[in-house]
């Protein structure tokens, strides 16, 4: 990742750390818990979430593994998961400062490596997962979880512009056809998935990035979801509600493990 592109995802998540730590860890533990039964953590394993923002995940799997660590970018964030960890007293859990393009990790060190909702802040992504490979064992696994683009190119554009404007650390949102072409080319296959089409307030998903209503990133994003209604031109499936909107993310679970090892 490029140094102008680290001070931007540094900036972005250091500003909104307070507001996404409340959503992705007060308020979504439904989310976490259907992940956690996704993983069937397991009492000997050890754990990595690359990218792990407040450690929601992390502090949700511990409790079932013999060590669990969480690796983000940004000292705001992992201040913000240090703090959930006191609270839950959890004393087999760690959280360090590191990028995933360079996951300072020896080969072959977690029986299961993660990474979720943060594919589409990578410029290159194939070299993350190709880290998050090389940091599993041979017999371990790897576990990518994001919101995905639209196969068509009128709607993937669009859509990404809309994601951009909410989030200028955002770089794109991939399609599933990419992820399984990253897969394919780094010899790794899928052991399960998932997917779900995720319901979420407009209002809220822009607070998470820190923009109330009247912000200007908010009033130029919602201008074109509310432009890209007619015929679903972006992908959001945005519904009108009040003063709110109703738009629709995309997401895929993957649990993948090298050919031949499950």
């Amino acid at each position: 990742m490029s140094k102008k592109h680290q001070a931007t995802v540094q900036k972005q998540f250091t500003s909104t750390a307070e507001a996404f730590s409340k959503f992705a860890v007060r308020d979504s533990p439904e989310i976490i818990a259907e992940k956690v039964r996704f993983l069937k953590p397991q009492p000997g394993m050890v754990y990595l979430d690359v990218a792990c923002g407040p450690g929601a995940l992390v502090l949700a799997m511990a409790p079932g593994l013999r060590h669990a660590y969480g690796m983000d970018l940004t000292g705001e964030m992992l201040r913000m998961a240090r703090h959930f960890q006191a609270e839950k007293h959890l004393a087999n859990a760690a959280f360090l400062c590191g990028e995933g393009e360079r996951i300072p990790c020896p080969d072959g060190t977690f029986d299961l490596v993660s990474c979720q909702y943060a594919f589409h802040h990578m410029p290159k992504p194939e070299l993350i997962l190709a880290e998050m490979v090389r940091v599993a064992k041979p017999d371990g696994s790897v576990f990518v979880d994001d919101t995905l683009g639209p196969e068509s190119d009128e709607k993937f554009e669009l859509h990404n512009r809309i994601e951009v404007v909410r989030d200028p650390s955002h770089t794109r949102s991939l399609r599933l056809t990419t992820f399984l072409s990253m897969f394919d080319k780094l010899g790794v296959e899928i052991v399960s998935q998932s997917f779900r089409r995720h319901k979420r307030s407009f209002n809220q998903w822009m607070l998470r990035a820190g923009h109330p209503p009247e912000d200007k990133r908010y009033v130029e994003a919602r201008r074109l979801i509310e432009k890209s209604a007619s015929g679903n031109r972006a992908g959001f499936s945005p519904e009108v509600q009040g003063n709110d909107i109703q738009i629709v993310h995309n997401e895929g679970m993957f649990l993948v493990a090298r050919r031949g090892e499950s």
